[in-house]
Protein backbone atom coordinates (compact mmCIF):
# COMPACT_ATOMS: atom_id res chain seq x y z
CA UNK A 1 0.00 0.00 0.00
CA UNK A 2 1.37 3.40 -0.80
CA UNK A 3 2.10 5.58 1.76
CA UNK A 4 -0.36 8.26 0.52
CA UNK A 5 -2.83 5.80 0.30
CA UNK A 6 -2.12 4.32 4.14
CA UNK A 7 -2.72 8.83 4.98
CA UNK A 8 -5.68 8.89 3.49
CA UNK A 9 -6.84 6.03 5.10
CA UNK A 10 -5.76 6.91 8.35
CA UNK A 11 -7.38 10.19 7.73
CA UNK A 12 -10.74 8.80 7.00
CA UNK A 13 -10.58 6.91 10.36
CA UNK A 14 -9.69 9.84 12.62
CA UNK A 15 -12.36 11.43 10.94
CA UNK A 16 -14.48 9.48 12.11
CA UNK A 17 -13.73 9.17 15.40
CA UNK A 18 -13.46 13.17 15.45
CA UNK A 19 -16.84 12.91 14.75
CA UNK A 20 -17.90 10.17 17.26
CA UNK A 21 -15.81 12.86 20.15
CA UNK A 22 -17.87 15.76 18.87
CA UNK A 23 -20.95 14.33 19.66
CA UNK A 24 -20.04 12.20 22.89
CA UNK A 25 -17.62 14.67 24.74
CA UNK A 26 -20.65 17.20 25.59
CA UNK A 27 -23.04 14.62 26.01
CA UNK A 28 -21.12 12.90 28.46
CA UNK A 29 -20.92 16.53 30.20
CA UNK A 30 -24.85 16.52 29.87
CA UNK A 31 -26.10 13.38 30.64
CA UNK A 32 -22.75 11.68 32.60
CA UNK A 33 -24.87 12.88 36.10
CA UNK A 34 -28.05 11.47 34.92
CA UNK A 35 -27.19 8.06 33.75
CA UNK A 36 -24.69 7.18 36.64
CA UNK A 37 -27.07 8.01 39.28
CA UNK A 38 -29.82 5.83 37.52
CA UNK A 39 -27.12 3.45 37.35
CA UNK A 40 -26.18 3.61 40.95
CA UNK A 41 -22.72 4.34 40.02
CA UNK A 42 -20.32 7.76 40.98
CA UNK A 43 -20.34 10.02 37.86
CA UNK A 44 -17.16 10.15 35.76
CA UNK A 45 -17.40 14.28 35.21
CA UNK A 46 -15.04 15.89 37.69
CA UNK A 47 -16.20 18.43 40.03
CA UNK A 48 -16.82 20.88 37.74
CA UNK A 49 -18.75 18.92 35.50
CA UNK A 50 -16.10 18.33 32.72
CA UNK A 51 -16.03 15.31 30.88
CA UNK A 52 -13.23 13.38 32.26
CA UNK A 53 -9.58 13.80 30.11
CA UNK A 54 -5.64 14.01 30.72
CA UNK A 55 -6.11 17.83 30.87
CA UNK A 56 -7.82 17.44 34.56
CA UNK A 57 -7.20 14.42 35.56
CA UNK A 58 -10.15 12.84 35.60
CA UNK A 59 -9.23 9.93 33.82
CA UNK A 60 -8.56 8.26 36.95
CA UNK A 61 -12.14 7.86 37.41
CA UNK A 62 -12.23 5.21 34.54
CA UNK A 63 -12.49 1.17 35.26
CA UNK A 64 -9.21 0.08 33.59
CA UNK A 65 -11.83 -2.48 32.30
CA UNK A 66 -12.79 -0.13 30.34
CA UNK A 67 -10.00 0.84 28.14
CA UNK A 68 -9.50 -2.73 27.84
CA UNK A 69 -12.70 -3.36 26.57
CA UNK A 70 -11.86 0.14 24.53
CA UNK A 71 -8.54 -1.52 23.17
CA UNK A 72 -10.10 -4.86 21.73
CA UNK A 73 -13.44 -3.00 20.20
CA UNK A 74 -10.18 -1.50 18.09
CA UNK A 75 -8.46 -4.73 17.58
CA UNK A 76 -11.60 -6.25 16.40
CA UNK A 77 -12.28 -3.35 13.82
CA UNK A 78 -8.86 -3.18 12.42
CA UNK A 79 -8.89 -7.16 11.88
CA UNK A 80 -12.27 -6.70 9.87
CA UNK A 81 -10.52 -4.26 8.13
CA UNK A 82 -7.57 -6.20 7.14
CA UNK A 83 -9.82 -9.07 6.06
CA UNK A 84 -12.32 -6.40 4.16
CA UNK A 85 -8.30 -5.24 2.19
CA UNK A 86 -7.75 -9.07 2.03
CA UNK A 87 -10.97 -10.32 0.44
CA UNK A 88 -11.84 -7.13 -2.00
CA UNK A 89 -8.07 -7.10 -3.25
CA UNK A 90 -8.58 -3.69 -5.80
CA UNK A 91 -12.11 -3.07 -5.48
CA UNK A 92 -11.24 -2.36 -1.96
CA UNK A 93 -12.48 1.27 -0.67
CA UNK A 94 -10.61 2.83 1.91
CA UNK A 95 -12.17 2.89 5.40
CA UNK A 96 -14.53 0.18 4.34
CA UNK A 97 -14.81 -2.40 7.51
CA UNK A 98 -17.99 -3.92 6.06
CA UNK A 99 -20.13 -1.53 8.29
CA UNK A 100 -23.27 -0.14 6.87
CA UNK A 101 -26.34 -1.40 8.48
CA UNK A 102 -28.58 1.35 6.60
CA UNK A 103 -27.51 0.55 3.60
CA UNK A 104 -26.44 4.17 2.88
CA UNK A 105 -22.81 3.72 0.78
CA UNK A 106 -23.52 4.12 -2.67
CA UNK A 107 -23.24 1.85 -5.41
CA UNK A 108 -21.89 3.95 -8.06
CA UNK A 109 -18.59 5.76 -8.06
CA UNK A 110 -19.54 8.75 -8.50
CA UNK A 111 -21.90 8.46 -5.19
CA UNK A 112 -19.09 7.34 -2.97
CA UNK A 113 -16.50 9.34 -3.89
CA UNK A 114 -19.36 11.95 -3.16
CA UNK A 115 -20.00 10.80 0.27
CA UNK A 116 -16.34 9.94 0.96
CA UNK A 117 -15.41 13.35 0.03
CA UNK A 118 -18.15 14.69 2.31
CA UNK A 119 -17.18 12.55 4.87
CA UNK A 120 -13.50 13.75 5.21
CA UNK A 121 -14.40 17.35 5.35
CA UNK A 122 -17.13 17.12 7.70
CA UNK A 123 -14.46 14.90 10.00
CA UNK A 124 -11.73 17.74 9.33
CA UNK A 125 -14.15 19.89 10.41
CA UNK A 126 -14.99 17.16 13.37
CA UNK A 127 -11.13 17.64 14.60
CA UNK A 128 -11.09 21.24 14.44
CA UNK A 129 -13.78 21.33 16.81
CA UNK A 130 -11.97 18.77 19.36
CA UNK A 131 -9.06 20.77 19.37
CA UNK A 132 -10.93 23.57 20.47
CA UNK A 133 -12.79 21.37 22.78
CA UNK A 134 -9.00 20.93 24.10
CA UNK A 135 -8.41 24.46 23.87
CA UNK A 136 -11.00 25.68 25.80
CA UNK A 137 -10.65 23.11 28.70
CA UNK A 138 -7.01 23.81 28.65
CA UNK A 139 -7.37 27.51 28.70
CA UNK A 140 -10.69 28.09 31.04
CA UNK A 141 -10.74 24.85 33.06
CA UNK A 142 -14.60 24.75 32.70
CA UNK A 143 -16.99 21.83 31.38
CA UNK A 144 -17.30 22.60 27.32
CA UNK A 145 -21.35 23.04 27.79
CA UNK A 146 -20.34 25.81 29.91
CA UNK A 147 -18.37 28.14 27.37
CA UNK A 148 -21.18 27.71 24.49
CA UNK A 149 -24.48 26.97 26.53
CA UNK A 150 -26.75 28.17 23.93
CA UNK A 151 -25.47 25.30 22.09
CA UNK A 152 -26.85 22.88 24.91
CA UNK A 153 -29.13 25.27 27.59
CA UNK A 154 -33.15 25.25 26.16
CA UNK A 155 -33.58 29.02 24.79
CA UNK A 156 -36.92 29.59 26.72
Amino acid sequence: MSNLIYMREAEIKHSRLAMLAVIGWPLSELWDQSIANAAGLPPAVTSSGAAPSLLNGGLGKIDPLYWVAVVLLAGIVELANIGAKEDNGKAYVLGDCGFDPLGLFPSDAKGQMDLQTKELKHGRLAMMAVLGFVVQEALYRTPVINETPFFFQPLF
